[in-house]
């Protein structure tokens, strides 16, 4: 009984004790990506987007890690869908390899981009179809040896968000100074890393300028010239897939 015992306190000192080396970092942002965590992305139709990963051992050992892609869902426009493919340990793998073959090995608190040579951090591609549609692919970081030490995330290519989605995408969009004279600070606060579209429009509702941001999780700042616009009130919108949130500003 006291052995029974003492083999129960052993394995689940050892469960207690269990923790994850794999720390990933999102490098177009330089935040961390937590696991299941979600990468909104915005495609241009029949162009190239991707994500580059950097993954960090933080045991005390050294260990080795396999990337393995999951398609859930491929844009499909016309005769043409959109290709996911991936580079990581020193190769590259088209559409049809879902698991690297290849591991990557490294030391105690060794990062992949500390290694020499190309392709050791993840770059996730996505080739997008002859038109913009949504996506989804989840990569997962797995140690070779424990299958339990693994990192999983999502990318969501022009992922349609609802009103809710945006909103907790988005936690707080401001303008200063509203009124503005020569030109306005957007400050934009967003609980993830994604890519968006900025989006200017008139009161008539005519389009003024458009560029793809890319916001980090936190605080943000867009500084927005006003200088050649007439007086008046204007809306600048933040696109996230196919949703919008909007704030409305006015030029003196």
């Amino acid at each position: 009984m006291k052995k029974l015992l003492f083999c129960i306190l052993s394995i689940a000192s050892i469960v207690a004790t269990a923790q994850n080396s794999i720390f990933l970092t999102n490098t177009s942002s330089a935040s961390t990506i937590t696991p299941n965590s979600n990468i909104n992305l915005v495609t241009t139709a029949g162009g190239n987007t991707n994500i580059v990963v950097d993954i960090k051992n933080t045991s005390g050992t050294t260990k080795s890690y396999n990337v393995k892609r999951y398609d859930i869902q491929l844009n499909s426009a016309g005769s043409t869908t959109a290709s996911a493919y991936f580079c990581f340990a020193g190769n590259c793998y088209g559409s049809g390899i879902i698991v690297s073959p290849t591991p990557i090995t490294l030391n105690s608190n060794q990062s992949a981009s500390q290694l020499s040579g190309s392709y050791n951090m993840l770059i996730a591609d996505l080739d997008e179809a002859s038109s913009v549609g949504a996506s989804i692919v989840k990569y997962t970081f797995i140690n070779t040896t424990t299958a339990s030490d693994s990192v999983q995330f999502t990318v969501k290519y022009n992922a349609p968000l609802g009103v809710n989605e945006i909103t907790n995408t988005i936690s707080s969009f401001e303008a200063f100074p509203n009124p503005a004279t020569d030109f306005t600070n957007f400050k934009i606060n967003s609980k993830v890393s994604t890519d968006a579209k900025f989006e200017v429009y008139n009161a008539l509702g005519a389009l003024i300028s458009t560029k793809t941001i890319t916001l980090t999780e936190g605080k943000n700042k867009l500084d927005y010239s006003v200088e050649n616009l007439s007086s008046g009130i204007y809306f600048a919108s933040i696109k996230i897939g196919t949703s919008t949130i909007t704030k409305k500003f006015i030029v003196k």
